[in-house]
C-alpha cells in the first residue's frame, strides 16, 4: 500500500510539473505580447516550484548535503555576479529584467537555476561511478542545456550579450565551473538517486528545444 501511494504521488507530480511547462510554452509562444510578458514575469515562481518539487523526491537529507546545496546556490550565484560586474569570466553579458529581483546586478533566482541543474544532472548520473569520468560527463550536459538556453535567454530579455554574439568563453566557463560543483557535489555526497531530477531535465531540454522551434 504504501508503495502503491508513493508511486501515486510521483505521477501526479509528473504530471503537474509537464502541464506547468507546457502551459509555459502555450503562454510564451501563442499569447499577444501583453500576454507573454505576464508568463515571463512567472519564471522566478517556475523555477522555484520546480525545485521544491524536485527535493520533495530527495531522500538522504543530512547536515553535508544541506552544506552543498547553500555551496552550489552561493557559489553560482557570486559566479554570476563578478561575471556581470567583471566581464572576464563569462564575457560581455548584463542581466535583463525578465528573472525578477536582482541582487549586485544578478537576479537572485540565477542561484536557484545553478542549484536545480546542477542536482538534475548530478543525480541522473548517479550510475557513473568513476569520479573524473562523471563530473566530465555532468559538465558536459550542463553545456549542452546552456547551448539551447542562450539564444532564448537574448529573445526573452533574461539577458543580453554584447553584439548579440555568445562568446567560446561562456561556455568554456560555464564547463569549467560546474566540472568543479559536480566533482564537490559526489564528493562529499556519494552518489545521490532521485528518479524525479530526470524527469525534471528532461523537461528542461525538452521546454528549450521547444522555445527554440517556436520562437524563430
Amino acid at each position: 500500500m504504501n508503495l502503491f501511494l508513493k508511486n501515486n504521488r510521483y505521477n501526479l507530480f509528473v504530471l503537474n510539473i509537464i502541464i506547468i511547462y507546457i502551459v509555459g510554452v502555450c503562454g510564451i509562444c501563442f499569447t499577444s505580447q501583453q500576454h507573454q510578458v505576464l508568463f515571463l514575469k512567472l519564471t522566478p515562481v517556475n523555477l522555484i516550484v520546480t525545485t521544491l518539487f524536485l527535493f520533495l523526491f530527495h531522500e538522504k537529507w543530512n547536515s553535508k548535503f544541506l552544506f552543498t546545496l547553500l555551496l552550489i546556490f552561493f557559489t553560482g550565484f557570486f559566479i554570476e555576479v563578478i561575471g556581470v560586474k567583471t566581464q572576464l569570466i563569462f564575457g560581455n553579458y548584463n542581466y535583463g529584467n525578465t528573472l525578477g529581483f536582482q541582487i549586485l546586478n544578478v537576479p537572485i533566482i540565477m542561484g536557484f537555476n545553478w542549484l536545480l541543474l546542477v542536482y538534475c544532472i548530478a543525480t541522473s548520473l548517479n550510475k557513473i561511478e568513476n569520479l573524473f569520468f562523471y563530473s566530465i560527463s555532468a559538465a558536459t550536459i550542463m553545456i549542452a542545456l546552456d547551448f539551447l538556453i542562450e539564444p532564448i535567454a537574448m529573445k526573452l530579455d533574461f539577458w543580453q550579450w554584447k553584439n548579440n554574439v555568445v562568446p567560446l568563453q561562456n561556455y568554456i566557463a560555464w564547463f569549467i565551473s560546474s566540472f568543479i560543483l559536480f566533482f564537490i557535489f559526489r564528493t562529499l555526497n556519494g552518489r545521490i538517486e532521485n528518479k524525479f531530477a530526470k524527469v525534471v531535465l528532461t523537461i528542461q531540454f525538452v521546454f528549450f528545444a521547444l522555445l527554440n522551434l517556436l520562437l524563430k
